[in-house]
């Protein structure tokens, strides 16, 4: 069962993935892949899912886990994104681009924002 504290989370995938179908439809922007960047929302909102689950399991007699779980949630994004784009290189599907970059690493930067703010209010 989720709770109250990750649906703006849910609200941030649902609200992202609308946008991006939406441009892949209806608008044509140059130079920026949106598929691309609706499976890094796809993969950031699984692995925050999991970073939600690790949090709520949290000991708070432990204030030394605070930082590590947030530093191993990180870690484990880099990594899983890492592998992700050495596939994705590996599979010659063309150029990504700075644009397309830019905008899934603002994404990425949204879900660790959330990711920090709930282990601060645990």
């Amino acid at each position: 069962m989720l709770n109250k504290k990750f649906l703006p989370v849910a609200a941030l995938f649902m609200l992202l993935n609308a946008i991006g179908l939406y441009g892949m439809y209806f608008l044509s922007i140059e130079g920026i892949k949106i598929s691309f960047i609706l499976v890094v929302n796809a993969m950031l909102f699984v692995l925050s899912f999991f970073s939600f689950w690790r949090v709520r399991n949290m000991d708070l007699t432990k204030p030394n886990q605070m930082v590590q779980s947030v530093m191993m949630g990180t870690l484990i994004k880099m990594m899983i994104f890492a592998i992700a784009a050495l596939i994705y290189s590996r599979q010659h599907l063309g150029p990504v681009g700075l644009i397309t970059l830019c905008i899934s690493m603002g994404i990425y930067l949204m879900y660790t924002f959330l990711e920090v703010q709930w282990t601060l209010k645990k």
